[in-house]
C-alpha cells in the first residue's frame, strides 16, 4: 500500500519552494532561487504522480475528471466550479492553479530564451566591457526572461528583462533590440 503522506509532503514541498524560488528569481535571490526554480516542478510532478498511485489504491479507480465538468456551471458565458465543490477540493485545486503557473512560465522560458533576439543580447553582454566592469565575469542569465517581442520578415523589435548572475553579484537588466536585414543589434542597454 502506498504511504498516505508521501504526495502530501511531496506536492506541499513543491509548492512552497515554487513560489518561494519564483519570488526569489523576481527579487534577485539567485542561484539558490534558480535552483528552486529547477527542483521544484520535479517534485510536484512527482508526488502529483503518488498522489494518483494512492488515490488508486484507496479508491480502485483513478480520479475522474468527468466530476470536474459536472460541477462546473455556466454563468453569463464563464466556466465556474460550484463552491461546496471548490472548498472540498480546495488543495486539488491550487496544486492545479500551481502547475499550471509552472508551466507558463517554462513557456516563457521556452519562448523567450531560445530567442535570437536574447542570444544577441547574452553575446552583447559577454563582450562589452563596460557591462563586465560592472558585472564580473558573468556566470549565468536568471531564468526569468521577460519582455515583448515582434519579428517580421522586414524587421523586428523586443524588449527583454533578465537577471545577469555575474563574480560581483546579481544585476536586473533592461534591454532593447532593433531588428534590420535578419540581424538584432542591440539600441539600449541598462543595468540596475
Amino acid at each position: 500500500m502506498t504511504n498516505p503522506t508521501t504526495h502530501k509532503k511531496l506536492v506541499t514541498t513543491g509548492c512552497l519552494m515554487w513560489c518561494a524560488s519564483f519570488f526569489g528569481e523576481a527579487f534577485l535571490g539567485q542561484p539558490y532561487s534558480t535552483v528552486g526554480i529547477i527542483i521544484s516542478p520535479i517534485l510536484t510532478i512527482i508526488g502529483v504522480f503518488y498522489w494518483f498511485k494512492y488515490y488508486r489504491a484507496t479508491r480502485g479507480r483513478y480520479p475522474k475528471f468527468q466530476t470536474i465538468w459536472q460541477n462546473t456551471t455556466k454563468n453569463g458565458g464563464m466556466l465556474t466550479l460550484n463552491f461546496d465543490f471548490l472548498i472540498k477540493h480546495i488543495l486539488e485545486f491550487w496544486t492545479f492553479c500551481i502547475l499550471f503557473w509552472m508551466g507558463l512560465v517554462l513557456i516563457m522560458i521556452l519562448t523567450f530564451r531560445r530567442s535570437d533576439a536574447f542570444e544577441a543580447t547574452k553575446n552583447y553582454c559577454q563582450t562589452n566591457q563596460e557591462i563586465i566592469s560592472q558585472t564580473g565575469e558573468i556566470k549565468y542569465y536568471g531564468i526569468f526572461v521577460s519582455g515583448n517581442m515582434s519579428n517580421s520578415s522586414k524587421g523586428g523589435k523586443a524588449e527583454f528583462s533578465f537577471t545577469i548572475v555575474g563574480s560581483k553579484g546579481n544585476f536586473s537588466a533592461n534591454s532593447k533590440l532593433n531588428k534590420e536585414s535578419g540581424v538584432w543589434t542591440i539600441e539600449n542597454l541598462n543595468l540596475r
